[in-house]
């Protein structure tokens, strides 16, 4: 009787600890891999937690003793998907020597409502470079960036054969009502219907194209890149997708039985562009790279068939 006591005992205990584990979750990085020495590292630590957690901070200057610290920014706390906080904690260091380094390890203390004991979660490692600026000692002393010439910019160019094209396209259908018009005829002008995925994939590959993140806009990059799957979801599956939250557009997701194979790539697809956009978080490249990836995924894997598109909109028109 005692042993089956202690059983049962050790049982809550057990699922009691995998239950808060499931309520809080830690990621710590960088704003790059690679600097230069005496370059600012912004180091972000970013904790999902559910709203009856308390985060006890630790000093993260005295936890990081192999880089020199600059400066502690005050948290920034925001809602997240499922009711959760997201706590953002933000600080800078430096290094004046050139090494790998790996950003270590360290516990983060935190308390659950209606539980006294004190439980902790520990931030991953993460490793950087730090280079030294080559330097040709045999080379004259040149200016920083040699005289560059100013060209005609090719959007500028692209905008005005778009305005041409406008110009004589609105010319031609208005001679043509004109014409009927005058002759006692009505004249409709052709519904052109293109499937949603088209539109979907022309957009993602013209965003791929502007090299966003690449260029330091990481914030843009993640809404325009949400905001084109919105507008796919809007179009393939006729709900507000454009107007609702993460969470609710998830919950639709759910009553659509085309959508099956996709809500667990959706669902990481928007908690990442809602910490970049919300928290502000930095996330490494790969995460950037792997946006576009699942996107691409999201929409080739729900996408109408040519057959069944062609019949629906040829009754539209």
């Amino acid at each position: 009787m005692i042993k089956l006591t202690k059983l049962i005992v050790l049982l809550l205990l057990l699922f009691s600890g995998i239950n808060v584990a499931q309520s809080i979750e830690v990621l710590a990085d960088t704003d790059s891999s690679e600097y230069y020495v005496g370059d600012y590292i912004k180091y972000k630590i970013a904790i999902s937690h559910d709203q009856d957690i308390t985060i006890d901070m630790p000093s993260v200057k005295d936890s990081i003793s192999n880089l020199d610290f600059i400066k502690e920014f005050p948290p920034k706390i925001s809602e997240g998907i499922n009711n959760k906080k997201i706590s953002v904690y933000d600080f800078v260091f430096s290094k004046y020597d050139s090494s790998e380094i790996t950003i270590p390890q360290f516990n983060i203390n935190f308390t659950q409502a209606g539980d006294p004991e004190i439980r902790t979660i520990r931030t991953n490692p993460v490793t950087i470079l730090v280079k030294t600026l080559e330097v040709d000692s045999d080379k004259d002393i040149q200016d920083v960036k040699k005289p560059m010439r100013i060209s005609l910019d090719w959007w500028v160019i692209l905008l005005i054969v778009l305005l041409i094209l406008a110009v004589l396209t609105g010319s031609y259908f208005g001679y043509k009502y004109y014409k009927s018009k005058k002759e006692g005829t009505s004249f409709t002008a052709p519904k052109i219907v293109i499937p949603p995925h088209k539109i979907a994939i022309k957009e993602l590959s013209e965003l791929e194209g502007e090299k966003l993140w690449q260029r330091g806009e990481v914030k843009e990059y993640h809404s325009r890149i949400t905001y084109i799957v919105r507008k796919y979801f809007e179009n393939r599956f006729n709900f507000f997708a454009l107007e609702q939250t993460s969470a609710e557009i998830l919950g639709v997701m759910k009553n659509i039985s085309e959508t099956g194979i996709i809500h667990d790539s959706t669902k990481q697809f928007l908690e990442n562009a809602d910490m970049v956009k919300f928290a502000k978080f930095q996330p490494m490249p790969t995460v950037n790279e792997e946006m576009m990836k699942q996107a691409y995924d999201i929409v080739n894997k729900t996408k109408q068939k040519e057959e069944l598109f062609e019949k629906k909109g040829t009754s539209d028109v």
